[in-house]
């Protein structure tokens, strides 16, 4: 059959598998219709080995054992300078954790010290051995 899309002339080809026609159906538009599902499956299509920016890789139905990737870099680093990068990392971290923990607790019993000062020139005597026994309970952290 002569097909032309686009001013492009071309030849349709009728497709060659086998089909049968499904239970599944209805009407639309006064016409009906079925699903109609291959009597086999057809061929996979073939595995192509390629490469992208020096990234090897395989289109089709490849498996890691037969797509070849001895042509590609290497991806991983040695475990060393993984491991060596991550404990300076974790070093720098811990030095930040224990830096930003001293200002928060400092910030803390300053704020303490202004809530007892207030306390004490209201005169409200429980609610200054309430903040001293808060201080106290603060002074092994």
């Amino acid at each position: 059959m002569k097909l032309r899309y686009r001013g492009v002339s071309y030849d349709a080809e009728p497709s060659l598998l086998e089909v049968r026609e499904g239970e599944i159906g209805g009407t639309y538009r006064a016409q009906n219709w079925r699903f109609h599902y291959p009597r086999h499956m057809p061929e996979p299509p073939p595995v192509n080995h390629l490469k992208w920016r020096g990234v090897s890789y395989c289109t089709g139905n490849a498996t890691v054992t037969n797509c070849d990737i001895t042509n590609s870099q290497p991806v991983a680093k040695p475990i060393s300078t993984v491991a060596a990068k991550t404990s300076i990392a974790r070093h720098q971290l811990q030095k930040v954790l224990n830096e930003s923990r001293k200002a928060h607790l400092a910030t803390m019993r300053q704020t303490l010290e202004h809530r007892l000062q207030v306390a004490k020139a209201k005169g409200d005597q429980n609610l200054v051995r309430l903040l001293e026994e808060e201080s106290r309970q603060m002074q092994p952290i």
